[in-house]
């Protein structure tokens, strides 16, 4: 079996016969809902609250809320968000996730992400069933995650009708190193995409073209950590540090929800037989979350006139995948900064 990710591929440039890449139409229609760009901010605790909810619905895309808080916080949370309609609510499986998607959904809640590790497991299977059983059509269910067709189908049989894809390419993810488990993006979204669902990209993405990558590839919607982490919106205080060269920076907190800093925060400490599957890291602060999202959207934009796509339909349907070697990478990164010793001021 051979995996790919983002950084073994390019798209090959095709006919373009739009006027404008501000022609182009980037929107997803969702259980009625039109969301005017394909990306979602994630249901981590420290990128995903009601501020950054409140931001990133505003410009177009959902957000799903984190559920490391108490169930009345949860609730509380989802119904101070402005935009409830384009916000999505997070649980566990077994009855702690049921109880608190029971109070979620009673408080108006109808996008319901049953989010775990490791989605293809009997636990999200039951959860599944016993939400659609309860409440039918009444709620669009968000499951996750898996990086293989099996595992995307299982979901699916289950009443899933959105599959969130992505083990271990996470920014501060380290399942791969722990468990050799994993499949590389490209190859799970490519994999997935043969189950008739709508596909989450989650995890992988360092620069826009990862995500036009990824639409590419099959997924309808993008999923953001890294690439929000340190905006305005992001929970947690700003930090002062001090950088070896004597300057001034202001930091935020970021770390994986598997992380030993996380589990220890939410359960009380790290169990013997667990080991902790994420990193906590301090980043840079970057302003707010509209800046990036103008960068990452400007290269979506301009990456679907390259193969002439109107829609991201059409992006899937012509586009066409060019395995590169390691020098053809390089060759497509701005080489001219090393040549001449010079750091990169406009990183994503």
């Amino acid at each position: 079996m051979r995996g790919l990710t983002f950084d073994d591929v390019l798209l090959v440039p095709g006919y373009n016969g739009i006027k404008s890449r501000q022609n182009v139409t980037t929107s997803v229609q969702l259980m009625g809902r039109t969301f005017s760009i394909p990306l979602i901010s994630a249901n981590m605790d420290t990128i995903t609250e009601k501020k950054m909810a409140d931001a990133f619905t505003s410009l177009g895309g959902m957000a799903i809320l984190h559920r490391f808080m108490s169930i009345d916080a949860n609730v509380s949370m989802f119904k101070g968000v402005a935009n409830p309609d384009k916000v999505a609510v997070s649980i566990g499986v077994g009855k702690d996730g049921l109880q608190r998607a029971e109070a979620l959904i009673a408080a108006g809640a109808t996008l319901i992400c049953v989010d775990v590790a490791h989605g293809h497991s009997k636990e999200v299977n039951r959860t599944i069933r016993s939400l659609r059983e309860l409440h039918d059509e009444n709620i669009l269910i968000i499951a996750g995650n898996v990086a293989t067709y099996a595992g995307a189908d299982y979901l699916a049989a289950a009443g899933a009708d959105v599959i969130k894809v992505g083990i271990g390419a996470g920014s501060v993810c380290t399942t791969r190193i722990k468990t050799g488990f994993g499949v590389p993006q490209l190859t799970a979204l490519q994999d997935c995409r043969k189950v008739d669902r709508v596909l989450i990209s989650d995890g992988g993405i360092r620069y826009p073209a990862d995500a036009v990558k990824a639409l590419a590839a099959g997924a309808d919607f993008v999923m953001l950590g890294g690439a929000l982490a340190g905006a305005d919106e992001t929970p947690g205080d700003m930090v002062e540090k001090r950088l070896s060269n004597g300057d001034a920076v202001k930091v935020k907190r970021f770390r994986g929800m598997a992380s030993r800093e996380a589990q220890e925060e939410f359960m009380g400490s790290m169990s013997e037989w667990k080991t902790a599957e994420g990193i906590s890291v301090e980043v840079p602060c970057r302003g707010p979350v509209k800046d990036v999202i103008q960068d990452l959207m400007g290269g979506i934009r301009s990456g679907m006139t390259y193969c002439g796509a109107a829609t991201i339909k059409d992006l899937q349907r012509k586009a066409q995948f060019l395995e590169v070697t390691n020098a053809g990478r390089i060759e497509g990164t701005p080489h001219a900064l090393s040549r001449f010793g010079l750091q990169n001021q406009d990183s994503f």
